[in-house]
């Protein structure tokens, strides 16, 4: 059975096309194909939830064996393991009926919203919404459907469905030929059914989206369809998880089995007496061997066990994962915010002179800088203000900090920079703005600045991407070693590129590509940040390494950054020789350069098989997203896997296929904040 399911379009601009919303008789027409969105979970009631777990075969044993126990004058026992399996089953049956109707009310959710149908605003429950119905955005709203936003911004809280502890900002699809990818860019402009609506704004002057005094969304995927119907589907229906235990376990109960029936033969050769005295014996002989306790004493065992994590405040959702947790070998771990601290540091910027095209002296002071270098840190980014907390990526948050500027909550176009007093900088008015992707490594906006009426376009992102897309005269010839060295100091490092755009009106603004904007750019300088090893990080390291679990670091950030981390933290001895692997493209051949003399290396081979007094290999490797795809596709990762100990500017699919290799070999932990490490949680062990 497949669910039917309305084809929307895939592109933008047939998504909006949609906007003026459905007629009665189309809606009529898509809920009888849908159904009603409405996510029912049927609870059973305590005597049937009992009769549904006493049906079980393992229990039918355990029947039969305490009918023995009882038999044999064996009473005393029997008593005891009655009253432990009844006890155990009605402690399953209760916090199973619990956790059911504790999920019932998380899913099934009921209320009015304005909905636009036959060209007029009507308020309807959101059980009769379809595929295709066009509704309002309401501060304070649940939603109960899948949905594009078609005009205007919101905030949305999305701890229920990701983890993720801060609200998070959705813009509009913009109005051109783009494909719409919910798994990518589209994530940024998709409202998921069972978050919660912090904030919306609309709005009325845009260059390149939908204007409209109502935020408006288009309904994409109700019910089951939708995500929040299907992570219900995947906690009352979980996919089987198989652990080692469970495999060896059931080799034990076969050795048992084949036991149990030698005891059953002898018992039938040398007792004495009729054949009931003889079927009765052999049961008693077998209940020796197979415990009529023994899952009694697996769930008291786990149970036991996650009480005892959480003292430590160590929170286990899943306790069958306790056991596997013990077996893990290999630990992946994200960088910042898990190796270190949440919010990164502003350390200082350093700009570049446009009439030498080479770099000035490192300052810490923002305010000192270039103007339009202080123009870009404080409009380059999608920090929003919530009732007076600021909302977004923790870097754009740490960077708009450290500009000192202000969010107008009044905007005229899409955003409002008051920027920081005594700077003679005016007001910034945000047209248009293009959000970071992770396979561009970048963002963009532009401005207008109220001072003088021109037109900017500020671009932000990796040291790396910027240089490829900047205007080559305005490169400083020694970019490459200026950045390396900032990152050798284990800075986090973003570039900063701009030019003038030759109309001052707003309006045509929305006629540029988003590669014609940012083509022909030149480069402002770089805004450094310090990042912070944790307090216990090191003390954690060094404990996992003593229990032999092996730690790898996965970043986003730069391959020499996570170079410091790691050294910094244990996780790379110290004396430890480390090669760094590049390439410009995964079609190129990887260069590999010693971090230290900064002296390439033509063959790893030889110092990888270089060994320490431990036994070990006295020579790590690290390698950037480019050569890790490089290694994936030549085959050559299986064999340098466990030579590799920093993967860097791995995207966040980068980081699954990472996890992925590492669980052909070994039992595998993934440690990350969220994000854009919630596809490689799940997918490790």
């Amino acid at each position: 059975y497949a669910p039917y399911e309305f084809d929307l379009g895939t592109s933008h601009r047939r998504l909006i096309e949609q906007a003026d919303g459905l007629s009665g008789a189309e809606v009529a027409y898509r809920l009888e194909l849908v159904g009603p969105n409405f996510i029912e979970v049927k609870v059973p009631s305590i005597p049937a939830a009992f009769a549904r777990e006493f049906v079980s075969f393992f229990y039918i044993y355990q029947v039969m064996i305490l009918w023995v126990y009882f038999i044999y004058a064996y009473w005393q026992v029997g008593l005891v393991d009655t009253g432990v399996i009844l006890l155990a089953a009605s402690i399953k049956v209760i916090l199973r009926v619990q956790s059911e109707r504790r999920l019932k009310k998380m899913a099934e959710q009921e209320e009015t919203t304005p909905v636009k149908r036959d060209g007029e605003w009507l308020n309807v429950s959101t059980r009769d919404l379809v595929p295709g119905d066009v509704i309002e955005v309401t501060t304070g709203a649940h939603m109960s459907c899948d949905c594009v936003l078609l005009s205007g911004n919101a905030i949305m809280n999305e701890s229920s469905l990701t983890g993720e502890p801060l609200p998070i900002r959705k813009f509009p699809v913009r109005i051109d030929d783009s494909h719409y990818n919910v798994a990518e860019a589209g994530k940024m402009s998709t409202l998921f059914a069972g978050t919660i609506v912090s904030q919306v704004q609309t709005v009325t002057k845009s260059t390149d989206s939908l204007e409209s005094d109502r935020v408006l969304a288009l309904v994409r995927f109700t019910g089951t369809m939708s995500d929040k119907g299907q992570l219900v589907r995947r906690i009352l229906f979980p996919n089987p998880i198989s652990f080692i235990f469970n495999e060896q376990m059931r080799i034990v109960v076969c050795i048992l089995v084949l036991y149990s029936i030698f005891v059953m033969i002898m018992a039938t050769y040398l007792y004495k007496g009729n054949s009931v005295a003889i079927a009765f014996y052999g049961i008693f002989a077998i209940a020796q061997l197979l415990s009529p306790l023994l899952p009694a004493a697996l769930v008291i065992g786990q149970s036991v066990a996650a009480a005892r994590l959480r003292k430590k405040k160590i929170y286990c959702v899943d306790p069958q994962r306790i056991m596997t947790a013990g077996k893990v070998q290999v630990l992946c771990a994200d960088k910042t915010g898990t190796l270190t601290r949440d919010n990164l540091e502003h350390y200082g910027g350093r700009c570049i002179d446009p009439s030498t095209g080479m770099f000035v002296e490192f300052t810490s002071d923002l305010l000192a800088t270039d103007r339009l270098f202080q123009q870009a840190v404080a409009s380059c980014h999608a920090v929003a203000d919530l009732n007076g907390q600021l909302i977004g990526n923790p870097v754009d948050i740490e960077q708009f900090r450290a500009s000192k500027a202000t969010i107008d909550p009044q905007p005229e176009y899409l955003d409002a920079i008051q920027t920081a007093p005594n700077t003679n900088l005016g007001k910034i008015h945000v047209v248009r703005r293009f959000q970071f992707v992770h396979a561009r490594a970048s963002m963009s906006v532009v401005i207008l600045d109220e001072s003088t009426g021109k037109l900017h376009v500020f671009v932000k992102g990796s040291f790396e991407r910027l240089k490829a897309i900047s205007n080559a005269r305005s490169v400083p010839a020694d970019y490459d070693e200026a950045c390396a060295d900032l990152a050798r100091e284990g800075c986090y490092v973003l570039a900063f590129a701009h030019k003038t755009l030759d109309t001052t009106d707003p309006a045509q603004v929305g006629e540029f590509t988003q590669d014609e904007l940012e083509g022909g750019c030149d480069m402002l300088g770089l805004l450094v940040f310090k990042n912070m090893l944790k307090s216990d990080t090191a003390q954690a390291i060094a404990e996992l390494k003593h229990g032999s679990t092996r730690t790898v670091m996965i970043t986003g950030d730069t391959a020499l950054t996570g170079i410091v981390i790691a050294r910094q933290c244990g996780m790379i001895p110290e004396n430890t020789r480390v090669l760094l692997g590049e390439c410009k493209t995964p079609a190129d051949e990887i260069q590999w350069v010693d971090v230290d003399t900064r002296e390439p290396v033509a063959d790893i081979q030889p110092h990888l098989a270089e060994l320490g007094s431990d036994g070990f290999s006295t020579t790590e490797l690290a390698v950037g997203g480019a050569a890790f795809e490089r290694l994936c596709t030549t085959g050559e990762i299986d064999t340098l896997l466990f030579n590799i100990r920093v993967f860097a500017r791995m995207k966040p699919t980068h980081k699954v296929e990472c996890v992925e290799h590492h669980m052909k070999y070994a039992v595998t932990a993934m440690c990350g904040d969220g994000g854009n490490d919630s596809l490689a949680l799940r997918a490790a062990h």
